[in-house]
Protein backbone atom coordinates (compact mmCIF):
# COMPACT_ATOMS: atom_id res chain seq x y z
CA UNK A 1 0.00 0.00 0.00
CA UNK A 2 1.38 3.53 -0.96
CA UNK A 3 2.30 5.76 1.64
CA UNK A 4 1.03 9.60 2.19
CA UNK A 5 4.22 10.68 1.33
CA UNK A 6 4.83 8.37 -1.50
CA UNK A 7 1.18 9.52 -3.09
CA UNK A 8 2.41 13.29 -2.34
CA UNK A 9 5.81 12.50 -4.35
CA UNK A 10 4.06 11.12 -7.17
CA UNK A 11 1.46 13.64 -7.34
CA UNK A 12 4.10 16.24 -7.18
CA UNK A 13 5.51 14.78 -10.57
CA UNK A 14 5.40 16.90 -13.74
CA UNK A 15 4.18 13.87 -15.63
CA UNK A 16 1.89 12.65 -13.64
CA UNK A 17 0.25 16.20 -12.90
CA UNK A 18 0.49 16.57 -17.00
CA UNK A 19 -1.74 13.19 -17.01
CA UNK A 20 -4.48 13.83 -14.86
CA UNK A 21 -5.11 17.52 -16.43
CA UNK A 22 -5.78 15.92 -19.40
CA UNK A 23 -7.76 13.58 -18.01
CA UNK A 24 -9.47 16.36 -15.96
CA UNK A 25 -9.93 18.72 -19.66
CA UNK A 26 -11.21 15.37 -21.48
CA UNK A 27 -13.88 15.09 -18.34
CA UNK A 28 -14.78 18.59 -18.26
CA UNK A 29 -15.24 18.52 -22.09
CA UNK A 30 -17.61 15.41 -21.78
CA UNK A 31 -19.92 17.29 -19.65
CA UNK A 32 -19.65 20.23 -21.58
CA UNK A 33 -20.96 18.18 -24.67
CA UNK A 34 -23.55 15.74 -23.02
CA UNK A 35 -25.03 19.10 -20.67
CA UNK A 36 -27.15 21.98 -21.69
CA UNK A 37 -25.68 25.08 -20.84
CA UNK A 38 -27.64 28.18 -19.59
CA UNK A 39 -24.83 31.12 -20.34
CA UNK A 40 -26.39 34.89 -20.77
CA UNK A 41 -24.05 37.39 -22.11
CA UNK A 42 -21.80 38.57 -19.43
CA UNK A 43 -22.12 42.74 -19.28
CA UNK A 44 -20.36 45.26 -20.94
CA UNK A 45 -17.09 46.85 -20.43
CA UNK A 46 -14.25 44.45 -19.63
CA UNK A 47 -11.87 43.75 -18.96
CA UNK A 48 -12.90 42.26 -16.09
CA UNK A 49 -11.37 41.05 -12.53
CA UNK A 50 -13.55 37.55 -12.97
CA UNK A 51 -14.71 37.01 -9.25
CA UNK A 52 -16.43 33.23 -8.23
CA UNK A 53 -16.25 30.90 -5.51
CA UNK A 54 -12.91 28.35 -5.12
CA UNK A 55 -15.63 25.64 -5.32
CA UNK A 56 -16.94 25.93 -8.45
CA UNK A 57 -13.72 25.66 -10.80
CA UNK A 58 -14.37 22.59 -12.61
CA UNK A 59 -16.23 24.47 -15.36
CA UNK A 60 -13.77 27.60 -15.57
CA UNK A 61 -13.40 27.84 -19.02
CA UNK A 62 -17.36 29.14 -19.68
CA UNK A 63 -16.46 32.49 -18.00
CA UNK A 64 -13.84 33.66 -20.67
CA UNK A 65 -15.13 36.62 -22.66
CA UNK A 66 -13.98 37.76 -25.58
CA UNK A 67 -11.20 36.78 -27.75
CA UNK A 68 -8.53 37.01 -25.73
CA UNK A 69 -7.63 34.09 -22.83
CA UNK A 70 -8.66 34.23 -19.53
CA UNK A 71 -5.60 34.61 -17.08
CA UNK A 72 -6.37 32.67 -13.55
CA UNK A 73 -4.04 33.13 -10.33
CA UNK A 74 -3.15 29.87 -9.12
CA UNK A 75 -1.57 28.66 -5.99
CA UNK A 76 1.81 27.15 -5.80
CA UNK A 77 0.33 23.98 -4.16
CA UNK A 78 0.26 20.52 -6.11
CA UNK A 79 -3.43 21.42 -6.01
CA UNK A 80 -3.41 24.96 -8.23
CA UNK A 81 -0.63 23.15 -10.44
CA UNK A 82 -3.01 20.52 -11.45
CA UNK A 83 -5.22 23.06 -11.99
CA UNK A 84 -3.41 25.28 -14.00
CA UNK A 85 -2.41 22.14 -16.07
CA UNK A 86 -6.56 20.99 -16.95
CA UNK A 87 -6.72 25.21 -18.02
CA UNK A 88 -3.89 25.39 -20.61
CA UNK A 89 -6.20 23.42 -22.63
CA UNK A 90 -8.89 25.52 -22.31
CA UNK A 91 -6.59 28.07 -23.46
CA UNK A 92 -6.62 29.74 -19.81
CA UNK A 93 -3.26 31.30 -18.98
CA UNK A 94 -1.90 30.90 -15.42
CA UNK A 95 -0.02 32.99 -12.91
CA UNK A 96 1.26 31.23 -10.23
CA UNK A 97 1.67 33.28 -6.73
CA UNK A 98 -0.79 34.81 -4.19
CA UNK A 99 -1.03 37.93 -2.26
CA UNK A 100 1.23 36.69 0.50
CA UNK A 101 3.12 33.96 -0.82
CA UNK A 102 5.15 35.14 -4.51
CA UNK A 103 2.54 37.97 -4.32
CA UNK A 104 4.35 41.00 -5.53
CA UNK A 105 6.16 38.96 -8.78
CA UNK A 106 2.49 37.74 -9.66
CA UNK A 107 0.74 41.31 -9.17
CA UNK A 108 3.12 42.31 -11.19
CA UNK A 109 2.40 39.37 -13.96
CA UNK A 110 -1.39 40.22 -14.03
CA UNK A 111 -1.09 43.88 -13.87
CA UNK A 112 0.94 43.71 -17.54
CA UNK A 113 -1.54 41.13 -18.82
CA UNK A 114 -4.58 43.44 -18.37
CA UNK A 115 -2.59 45.83 -20.28
CA UNK A 116 -2.70 43.50 -23.13
CA UNK A 117 -6.46 43.56 -22.82
CA UNK A 118 -7.05 40.29 -20.61
CA UNK A 119 -9.45 39.38 -17.86
CA UNK A 120 -8.24 38.10 -14.73
CA UNK A 121 -9.70 35.28 -12.60
CA UNK A 122 -9.40 35.05 -9.02
CA UNK A 123 -11.16 32.91 -6.44
CA UNK A 124 -11.69 35.47 -3.39
CA UNK A 125 -11.57 32.78 -0.76
CA UNK A 126 -8.63 30.33 -2.34
CA UNK A 127 -6.46 29.03 -2.24
CA UNK A 128 -7.35 28.06 1.83
CA UNK A 129 -10.38 29.44 3.05
CA UNK A 130 -12.76 29.93 4.77
CA UNK A 131 -15.04 28.69 2.35
CA UNK A 132 -16.87 31.81 0.46
CA UNK A 133 -15.50 34.22 2.25
CA UNK A 134 -13.51 37.05 0.23
CA UNK A 135 -10.08 37.87 1.35
CA UNK A 136 -8.54 41.22 0.98
CA UNK A 137 -6.04 39.94 -2.34
CA UNK A 138 -8.52 40.55 -4.73
CA UNK A 139 -9.77 44.28 -3.82
CA UNK A 140 -5.84 44.93 -3.69
CA UNK A 141 -5.48 43.80 -7.17
CA UNK A 142 -8.57 45.81 -8.26
CA UNK A 143 -7.31 49.05 -6.91
CA UNK A 144 -3.90 48.54 -8.71
CA UNK A 145 -5.26 47.25 -11.85
CA UNK A 146 -8.30 49.98 -12.25
CA UNK A 147 -10.21 47.12 -13.72
CA UNK A 148 -13.50 46.07 -12.26
CA UNK A 149 -14.79 43.24 -10.16
CA UNK A 150 -17.53 40.72 -12.15
CA UNK A 151 -19.01 38.68 -9.79
CA UNK A 152 -19.69 35.28 -11.34
CA UNK A 153 -21.10 31.80 -10.30
CA UNK A 154 -21.76 28.66 -12.10
CA UNK A 155 -23.54 25.53 -10.93
CA UNK A 156 -24.90 22.08 -12.52
CA UNK A 157 -27.85 19.97 -11.67
CA UNK A 158 -26.20 17.04 -11.14
CA UNK A 159 -22.47 15.96 -9.46
CA UNK A 160 -20.79 15.20 -6.57
CA UNK A 161 -19.69 17.58 -4.00
CA UNK A 162 -16.29 16.41 -2.56
CA UNK A 163 -15.94 16.91 1.26
CA UNK A 164 -12.76 19.57 0.86
CA UNK A 165 -12.70 22.67 2.54
CA UNK A 166 -14.56 24.25 -0.39
CA UNK A 167 -17.15 21.82 -1.15
CA UNK A 168 -15.64 21.12 -4.83
CA UNK A 169 -18.08 20.43 -6.73
CA UNK A 170 -17.79 17.63 -9.72
CA UNK A 171 -20.18 18.31 -12.28
CA UNK A 172 -21.58 15.19 -13.97
CA UNK A 173 -22.54 14.81 -17.60
CA UNK A 174 -26.05 14.84 -18.88
CA UNK A 175 -26.30 17.80 -16.46
CA UNK A 176 -28.09 21.25 -16.75
CA UNK A 177 -25.27 23.71 -16.71
CA UNK A 178 -25.82 27.37 -15.27
CA UNK A 179 -23.93 30.63 -15.37
CA UNK A 180 -25.11 34.45 -13.63
CA UNK A 181 -23.41 37.50 -13.77
CA UNK A 182 -23.76 40.16 -10.91
CA UNK A 183 -22.83 43.73 -11.41
CA UNK A 184 -19.58 45.12 -11.96
CA UNK A 185 -18.06 46.33 -8.91
CA UNK A 186 -15.42 49.28 -9.48
CA UNK A 187 -12.70 49.78 -6.41
CA UNK A 188 -11.53 52.98 -6.07
CA UNK A 189 -8.09 54.03 -5.09
CA UNK A 190 -9.20 55.31 -1.87
CA UNK A 191 -11.96 52.78 -0.92
CA UNK A 192 -12.49 50.88 2.36
CA UNK A 193 -11.01 47.79 1.52
CA UNK A 194 -13.28 46.02 4.37
CA UNK A 195 -16.26 47.50 3.02
CA UNK A 196 -15.42 46.30 -0.65
CA UNK A 197 -15.06 43.17 0.34
CA UNK A 198 -18.31 42.62 2.21
CA UNK A 199 -19.72 44.15 -0.76
CA UNK A 200 -18.26 41.84 -2.82
CA UNK A 201 -18.78 38.90 -0.35
CA UNK A 202 -22.83 39.50 -0.65
CA UNK A 203 -23.05 39.86 -4.67
CA UNK A 204 -21.44 36.67 -4.61
CA UNK A 205 -23.19 34.54 -2.51
CA UNK A 206 -26.67 36.07 -3.96
CA UNK A 207 -25.30 35.48 -7.85
CA UNK A 208 -24.12 31.77 -6.18
CA UNK A 209 -27.75 31.43 -4.88
CA UNK A 210 -29.26 32.45 -8.47
CA UNK A 211 -27.05 29.65 -10.49
CA UNK A 212 -28.25 27.20 -7.99
CA UNK A 213 -31.74 27.87 -7.55
CA UNK A 214 -31.76 27.32 -11.98
CA UNK A 215 -30.71 24.28 -11.88
CA UNK A 216 -32.45 23.05 -8.42
CA UNK A 217 -29.51 22.56 -6.44
CA UNK A 218 -29.54 23.49 -2.64
CA UNK A 219 -27.65 26.97 -2.34
CA UNK A 220 -24.22 26.85 -1.68
CA UNK A 221 -23.42 28.21 1.95
CA UNK A 222 -20.51 29.68 3.61
CA UNK A 223 -17.97 28.39 5.88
Amino acid sequence: MATPRLIKRLLSSQALQWFLGAMGAGYVLLVRWTSRLDRPQPPNGGPFIIAMWHGRLAMLHQLRIGDRSLVALISSHRDGQLISKCAWYYNIRTVTGSMTRGGFVAVRQLIELTREGHSLFITPDGPGGPRMRVKRGIIDIARLSGLPILPAAISSSRGKELNTWDRFLVPAPFSRITIRWGEPLRVARDSDATAVGARLEAALILVQRAADQAVDRPAAKPA
